[in-house]
């Protein structure tokens, strides 16, 4: 994967550099194999304005993002990319399901529900999240990561405490924090 950095009247952090490599990574998970990826920067009367152009093996992704912060921009441009990817893997997905026909029915029964679908109002099924950081961090870049990645929770290494800890969203949609010490 190639990526290709763009600046224009404004100079291009090395910070949002590895965030727009680690998104892309991110993004490469739903759509495929990425072959070639452009990141423009420029500043803008009001704000900044991100280009993001990815070509993959299946689909090619434009997006523009105009904010007036430059990682607001960032940010956004790249949600939109990975909403877009999600929906593609989704409708794919979908496309081979109906080709084919339901073959798990036949596997198990025809009147019987599949595994996924329980009677008991029970969870469904568990899913796996990769939502955690394998560098220490500080509690408000966990946050910030948490209110980033759209999901409930985010594991982190605590950089001031050096334990296990998780920020998550309570009920009430405010940011809880546990922190586990774990004895050796």
């Amino acid at each position: 994967m190639s990526i290709k950095f763009t600046s224009k009247n404004v100079k291009f952090p090395g910070a949002l550099k590895g965030y727009a490599e680690k998104s892309l990574k991110n993004i490469e998970k739903f759509s495929g194999g990425i072959i070639d990826s452009e990141v423009l920067v420029s500043e803008e009367k009001h704000g900044f304005k991100i280009e993001i152009n990815i070509k993959t093996k299946m689909n090619n992704y434009h997006v523009v993002s105009t904010e007036p912060l430059i990682k607001q921009a960032l940010r956004n441009a790249f949600n939109s990319i990975k909403t877009q990817a999600k929906k593609n893997k989704e409708k794919l997905k979908g496309d081979k399901r109906r080709s084919k026909g339901n073959f798990l029915q036949g596997f198990f029964g025809g009147d019987q529900p599949l595994p996924e679908e329980k009677e008991d109002g029970g969870p469904d099924r568990i899913q796996i999240s990769r939502n955690y950081s394998p560098k220490p961090l500080s509690l408000e870049e966990a946050v910030f990561f948490l209110k980033e990645s759209g999901e409930n929770a985010y594991l982190f290494l605590n950089v001031e405490t050096n334990n296990i800890a998780v920020v998550f969203f309570t009920r009430n949609n405010e940011i809880s924090l546990i922190d586990a010490k774990i004895e050796k």
